[in-house]
């Protein structure tokens, strides 16, 4: 794949899991990845699992890009208006935005014996904050970190805009908040991309499978893992579409991570394909 070296990108939500592969993933091919995220120091973290924007810049370093780790809480717009004026002010531009900032996860990760595991029950069954968080943080957090995004990128007649998203946009699979917000965020994917493909801004949202972050691996018991993604695959995905020059014909697309990797001819971590 093309090196990203003098590429600049932000990767939201990366203190752990998917974020954290993708600030990997596009630090390995030598980009400059702003890792935002709340959790600064292990005593920050709201959830029992491991990781934090200090650990993931300094792994983007050692793996051969440059890793800058910035506090911001993607629910306060002025936090996140602060974040694109810092990195603008310091490199310039933005090639990259990646939205993976998410809430709603918290009692999973909390989870400590398969019964306790309440994602799967029916909507009535579950707390109605969950609604509001992942909402808030899944959906809106994306549009907002967008909007700031844009005219950056419009400005530069440049830049990729990938959106996380998950099959559950598409059908049923196990929480009704989780699908309906993911169907959102498609629907921001292809309305973003008719607005901006004037402008030479391709806005794609990126479909992983079963990924192995660290929640899923602390509830690995609820999961079939036999055919599950490393984080630092999506984060491929995404490095892989950036050195694209012919990636705006994908614009407004679903692209599914596996198919991508097919397409690229790159592989996982283990040197396997989904």
């Amino acid at each position: 794949m093309e090196s990203l070296k003098g590429k600049v990108a932000v990767v939201t939500g990366a203190s752990r899991g998917v974020g954290k592969g993708i600030a990997l993933g596009l630090g390995e091919f030598g980009a400059t990845v702003y890792v935002t995220g709340r959790t600064v120091k292990k005593e920050d973290a709201t959830v029992p699992l491991p990781g934090t924007i200090n650990e993931t810049a300094e792994e983007v370093n050692k793996i051969g890009g440059k890793g800058i780790p910035i506090r911001c809480d993607h629910r306060n717009d002025i936090e996140v208006k602060a974040l694109f004026d810092r990195v603008l002010k310091e490199r310039g531009k933005i090639d990259i935005l990646v939205n993976n900032a998410w809430a709603g996860y918290e009692n999973i990760a909390k989870v400590t014996k398969p019964e306790e595991y309440i994602f799967e029950t029916p909507f009535w069954k579950q707390p109605l904050s969950l609604w509001d968080d992942m909402q808030t943080v899944g959906l809106r957090s994306t549009y907002v970190a967008s909007a700031f995004a844009a005219p950056i990128m419009i400005n530069q007649n440049d830049g990729l805009i990938v959106n996380i998203s998950y099959y559950a946009g598409r059908k049923h699979m196990s929480n009704v908040a989780y699908g309906v917000c993911k169907a959102a965020v498609d629907r921001l994917t292809a309305d973003t991309a008719f607005e901006l493909k004037d402008h030479g801004v391709t806005v794609i949202s990126l479909y992983p499978g079963l990924v192995r972050t660290e929640s899923v691996m602390r509830n690995k018991d609820c999961f079939d893992l036999s055919n599950s993604e490393s984080p630092q695959f999506i984060g491929r995905c995404v490095a892989a579409l950036a050195g694209d020059s012919n990636r705006h014909s994908e614009t407004g697309k679903i692209l599914i991570a596996a198919e991508v990797a097919q397409k690229y001819g790159f592989t996982d971590i283990d040197g396997k394909q989904p």
